[in-house]
């Protein structure tokens, strides 16, 4: 793994001491040395982490004839890429990830991405031409952040090192914070940062750098797959089941020692955990699963939710067999240093602030018991898993009888449940929403458990901004805008899943990869049709169908969905000192007291000592996303 930074000027060439003097002392990813190099306008600087095998032969920048490249790269399916370059496997197996990805640029130029499968994010200066390549994978899990005006372009694949060069602005984005702090989806903002000026690359996007014109556009357009249509379902199951095999086993072909995995008692950690365990046998590996148990009791999940997954995940693991299964309690965990840790990690607040107690406390025991190579299925709702709408009217509406009546009398739920959850209910749910907003007239438009202050509302004219994509006081979202929320949810949440699990895996010295985030799984979800995504009347049904076999089937066939820290509103009530020590902090700060709602913030706290419900458990969830931001805004 590298991390690696460059400066391309727009105007003239640089002096690279000028702009290294604060940049190399971020050097939070390796103690090992950094590579410089500058040719006119433009300078890479990368350190590198070795974790893979491959790392073994890696150097950047890496420089040719031609081109120079540097990148955080780990390329999937190596031996059919390396058939196409026309590179035999003794000449392969002497290549790293990123010399082999600029062996395709050379062979294809900027199309290569179109054959390239993997985690990457990279830049190619054209030594010729004299032009800047920017790119970033399609299963969005490397990240690249850029700030340019007239003169600079500067970019890096850490917010940690952008941040550090002094020409970079440092203000917040009150757009950004408001919309983190209520919740609100604004598609138009795929790119923004917590940084008012500092941009992210988009998932799949790419930009172009020449004479002095910098060019932001899209390569990897999923939306344009035409949906599949075979004859038999079983098909797609099969199809799936060999893709997914692939996809994990790639993930473990550069692996170097014992491989962890964040394993729950969900479909999606455990069919990881299925596929990956058999071929760790066969290179005398045992996978190491790590499961946060609830110290306190877990009343903070609904009958819908299970909140101690312990049992289920141990049955899984003995199931699969071949697991070490390690519950990990976070007795001793710190809130409050946590949500500190996890900023000093990503230099911006994140939204899912209730888990990272007990993800750090993995990550810092899976580092101490020597993994590399962390497994997570944290894209799988978006993909493996999808829920898709499980509606029959599409069949209704065309007349396609036929196809209605097998589905329906197909079902392996009833007839009840059928004619309930796949005709009535995608019938009344508009109804259903419209009157949920109606209860909810008195209410600000994102809810009373926001945590936002009226100062930022006001500020970035928050209510004008929704309703200007559409959202409505009484239908809520707008079709176009529900639509687009379908989009983003089968995209993983625009990216932003795998820059954090990125960042996180590289402050503990290890490679975090999520194999439902696999650009082969991810266009293979987007052509399915819906009707697999429900087989038979069950919902996710593609990976049920899919997985039937691997896994028991009290795992497969749960109907309870876990939520990993159902206890935190006990640990938030353990901990209130330091919280309300905390929010005094807050209070003093300006910015955090303007733009936090921190009366509110103390209430939620109160209310915690008559006891702890799930209902409170979401405004614990508020409350520590809050400090999260208002942590951030002390910086400024």
């Amino acid at each position: 793994m590298t991390k690696f930074y460059g400066l391309y000027s727009l105007r003239h060439e640089l002096n690279p001491d000028h702009h290294l003097s604060r940049v190399g002392a971020t050097s939070d990813w390796s103690r090992t040395g950094h590579e410089i190099w500058q040719e006119g306008p433009i300078l890479f600087y990368s350190r590198l982490l070795r974790i893979n095998p491959h790392d073994a032969f890696e150097l950047q920048p890496l420089v040719t004839e031609d081109f120079v490249l540097v990148g955080q790269i780990r390329l999937d399916d190596r031996y059919r890429l390396g058939q196409d370059l026309g590179v035999n496997y003794d000449q392969l197996s002497q290549l790293s990830d990123s010399q082999l990805f600029l062996q395709a640029w050379q062979n294809w130029g900027q199309n290569c991405v179109d054959y390239l499968y993997g985690d990457w994010a990279c830049g190619i200066w054209d030594r010729h031409r004299q032009s800047l390549w920017l790119g970033r994978d399609a299963g969005g899990n490397r990240g690249l952040y850029y700030w340019h005006n007239s003169q600079w372009l500067i970019f890096s694949n850490s917010l940690k090192t952008l941040l550090a060069h002094p020409f970079v602005p440092k203000q917040p984005n009150a757009y950004q914070i408001a919309r983190q702090l209520a919740l609100v989806m604004d598609p138009s903002q795929e790119g923004a940062t917590a940084y008012a000026e500092i941009r992210r690359l988009p998932v799949g996007n790419a930009i172009r750098c020449h004479d002095a014109k910098v060019e932001l556009y899209t390569w990897w357009r999923p939306e344009n797959l035409s949906e599949l249509d075979w004859a038999d379902d079983e098909d797609y199951y099969q199809a799936f089941r060999e893709l997914y095999r692939t996809a994990v086993s790639d993930r473990l072909s550069s692996s170097h020692g014992p491989v962890g995995l964040m394993f729950s008692s969900g479909l999606d950690s455990g069919s990881i955990a299925s596929l990956a365990a058999p071929i760790l046998k066969k290179q005398n590996e045992t996978l190491q699963a790590y499961t946060s148990v609830p110290q306190f009791q877990p009343d903070g999940a609904s009958r819908r939710r299970l909140g101690d997954e312990t049992g289920l995940a141990q049955a899984c693991a003995a199931y699969i067999g071949d697991i070490n299964f390690i519950p990990v309690f976070s007795t001793e965990s710190s809130i409050i240093y946590s949500l500190e840790k996890l900023l000093e990690i990503h230099d911006r607040p994140g939204h899912a602030a209730v888990n990272y107690y007990w993800i750090l406390d993995i990550l810092t025991i899976a580092q101490a018991q020597g993994i590399k190579v962390m497994l997570t299925g944290q894209g799988g709702n978006a993909t493996v898993s999808f829920n898709g709408s499980g509606t029959l009217w599409p069949y209704l509406l065309h007349r396609e009888w036929q196809r209605f009546l097998t589905e329906f009398c197909q079902s392996r739920v009833g007839t009840w449940q059928t004619l309930k959850g796949q005709i009535l209910r995608p019938l009344v749910q508009p109804f259903l929403e419209i009157l949920a907003h109606l209860k909810t007239l008195n209410q600000a438009p994102w809810g009373n458990d926001a945590l936002i202050g009226p100062e930022l509302v006001a500020e970035v004219n928050l209510w004008a901004r929704m309703e200007a994509m559409g959202y409505h006081r009484i239908l809520g979202a707008s079709q176009a805008i529900s639509r687009e929320r379908i989009k983003q949810f089968r995209l993983g949440g625009l990216g932003g899943i795998g820059e954090i699990w990125m960042e996180l895996g590289a402050a503990h010295h290890m490679d975090v990869r999520d194999p439902t985030r696999d650009r082969r799984i991810i266009e293979f979800c987007w052509r399915v049709p819906d009707r697999i995504f429900w087989a038979k009347g069950l919902q996710r049904g593609l990976i049920r169908q899919g997985m039937a076999g691997s896994l028991p089937k009290m795992v497969l066939h749960s109907k309870r969905k876990g939520l990993q820290a159902a206890d935190i509103g006990y640990r938030v009530w353990a901990q209130r000192d330091a919280i309300s020590t905390t929010l005094d902090k807050l209070e003093a700060h300006s910015l955090a007291q303007a733009w936090l709602d921190i009366p509110k913030m103390r209430l939620t706290l109160a209310e915690l000592a008559t006891g702890i419900t799930p209902a409170k458990t979401v405004r614990v969830s508020s409350l520590l996303r809050g400090i999260g931001v208002g942590l951030f805004l002390m910086r400024f």
